[in-house]
């Protein structure tokens, strides 16, 4: 068994779509990115690569590369997929968190972890999505960023 751990955070942006777990959220601002800045699914594939100890987002998608301008997340996702069949791990479960103070993500939740497990082609049940607020503290708290942390408990396929 492997676990990994990741976080990461994107400024926010007038004029650009909120995209959260593959969702576009109603929102004033987007997520400042060279992808589509979807924190959470970032997040959680980076915590699958660490698992995997293979590198990081930049090593495989990197940020200099413009065909990878504005890129959605989804495809990260599919990739890491992908790699997961090929190194022969499975997903045990994914726990996931994402700190902003708005828009509130609570009706968004339950589509994410659809899209996840979807993309990852594994069961609902193993995908947790939270939100949560820094009531209003910080960059988080004065909607200058999003962040998500993820941590994911992968098995070898035996």
């Amino acid at each position: 068994m492997k676990i990994g751990f990741s976080k990461d955070i994107h400024v926010t942006k007038k004029g650009i779509p909120l995209i959260l777990g593959g969702v576009n959220i109603p929102s004033e601002f987007g997520l400042e990115s060279h992808s589509d800045g979807d924190c959470l699914i970032h997040a959680i594939v980076e915590a699958i690569f660490g698992a995997l100890n293979v590198g990081d987002l930049g090593k495989h998608f990197p940020p200099n590369d413009d065909k990878f301008k504005n890129y959605p997340s989804t495809n990260f996702l599919i990739y890491t997929k992908e790699l997961l069949k090929k190194m022969d791990y499975k997903i045990c479960n994914i726990d996931s968190f994402i700190s902003c103070e708005k828009p509130k993500l609570a009706t968004y939740i339950d589509k994410m972890k659809e899209n996840i497990a979807d993309l990852l082609e594994i069961d609902i049940s193993l995908v947790s999505v939270k939100a949560g607020t820094n009531e209003k503290m910080g960059y988080i708290g004065e909607s200058k960023a999003i962040e998500a942390y993820c941590v994911v408990l992968l098995e070898e396929v035996k």
